[in-house]
C-alpha cells in the first residue's frame, strides 16, 4: 500500500511541475495553489501499482519524482508501452472526459506522486473558462496524435504483408505519443525481423 502524507511545508515545487503543464498553466495562481494544497502526497515503492486498467478515474496524479511504468492489460498480462519520468501527469483523459482508466500504471523506481482528486479538478475548472478551453485542446490534440498512431501502424502493417517487404521502408517518424515509444521500438524490431527472414528465405 502507498504511503500518505498531507501536503504541508514548501508547495512551490509542485506548482512549478503542474505549471510546465498546457492545462495547468491557464489557471490563476490562487486557484493552482488551491488545488496543490488540497491534493495529497503518496509514496510508492519500486514495483508497486498506483493506477490499474479499468478502475473508476477518480483522480489524477503527477509524478513529482521517481520514474513509472505504463501498461496495458492483454492476453498474456500486462505489456509495457513507454517509461514517463518526473513531471508526468498521469490519468488526465480519464479524468477530463469520465471515462475508465485506459491503461495501468507502475512505479518502476521509488515513487513521490500528488493525487489530484477528479472532484477538485472540475470544480476549479467551473470557475475558469480557461482552464476548460485548454482542457478541450489537450483532448483534441490526444485524439489526434491517437488517429496518427492508428494510421502509422494500419499503414506498416499493410506494408508488412506485401512479399517485397522492406523494414527500411517503414517511416521514422513514429507515433508522438511518450508512452507508445517502448512499444514502437518493438514494433520496429518485429518488422525488422521479419524482413530479414524474408529475404534469407
Amino acid at each position: 500500500m502507498p504511503e500518505q502524507r498531507a501536503m504541508i511545508g514548501n508547495v512551490a515545487p509542485y506548482l512549478r511541475l503542474l505549471r510546465e503543464h498546457a492545462i495547468f498553466g491557464e489557471l490563476p495562481e490562487p486557484a493552482l495553489k488551491d488545488l496543490v494544497i488540497r491534493s495529497d502526497l503518496f509514496d510508492f515503492t519500486e514495483a508497486e501499482l498506483m493506477m490499474r486498467q479499468g478502475d473508476p478515474s477518480d483522480a489524477l496524479w503527477l509524478v513529482t519524482q521517481g520514474d513509472v511504468d505504463v501498461c496495458v492489460d492483454s492476453s498474456i498480462g500486462l505489456v509495457q508501452l513507454g517509461e514517463l519520468s518526473t513531471g508526468a501527469l498521469l490519468g488526465e483523459i480519464g479524468v477530463f472526459a469520465d471515462l475508465p482508466r485506459t491503461a495501468s500504471v507502475r512505479a518502476r523506481t521509488a515513487v513521490e506522486a500528488l493525487r489530484i482528486d477528479r472532484d477538485d479538478v472540475l470544480s476549479i475548472g467551473g470557475t475558469n473558462p480557461d482552464f476548460l478551453r485548454a482542457v478541450m485542446k489537450q483532448l483534441g490534440q490526444r485524439i489526434a496524435a491517437f488517429n496518427r498512431t492508428i494510421a502509422y501502424y494500419t499503414d506498416a502493417l499493410d506494408r508488412m504483408e506485401q512479399p517485397d517487404f522492406d523494414a527500411g521502408t517503414l517511416p521514422d517518424d513514429g507515433p508522438p505519443l511518450p508512452e507508445l515509444v517502448n512499444f514502437a521500438t518493438k514494433f520496429r524490431k518485429v518488422a525488422e525481423r521479419l524482413g530479414l527472414r524474408r529475404s534469407s528465405s
